[in-house]
């Protein structure tokens, strides 16, 4: 199946490794046409609040697990900041716990719950209904 392919896709991680190759599988499979890394949601969420953050991104591709704010006060700050937006969040994470997946479904952004790493198989089968698609 061929991958469907949004603008913008943001990635937050406080790994550079993980950053780094996540980007480029997301770049080369032609999933994004844009991608921005954040090494730490404090980082991700003072831009998507700023002014230089034109437009809400299509995808974010969120770890749970990292030092100051982790994924879940991410969330809860980003469903504060932005009540109306059109941004469904995957978290992407080395957790495997249910209790994690289960909160995780409790934000209504969130989409999906992966393993880390991204494979092409779980890039085609996120549903990005209500995302935009690259044109």
């Amino acid at each position: 199946m061929a991958l469907e392919s949004v603008d913008l896709v943001v990635l937050i991680d406080d790994s550079d490794i993980d950053l780094f190759v996540q980007r480029r599988f997301i770049e080369l499979s032609g999933f994004a046409r844009r991608v921005l890394t954040f090494q730490s949601s404090r980082e991700a969420l003072k831009y998507l609040s700023s002014a230089g953050a034109k437009e809400d991104p299509d995808l974010i591709f969120l770890d749970l697990n990292m030092p100051e704010i982790d994924g879940f006060a991410f969330l809860e700050q980003y469903s504060r900041l932005v009540k109306e937006a059109h941004t469904r969040i995957i978290i992407l994470t080395s957790s495997s716990s249910s209790l994690d997946r289960d909160r995780a479904a409790t934000f209504g952004n969130v989409i999906g719950f992966l393993s880390k790493p991204l494979t092409e198989g779980n890039l085609s089968e996120i549903d990005i209904k209500g995302a935009r698609k690259a044109q």
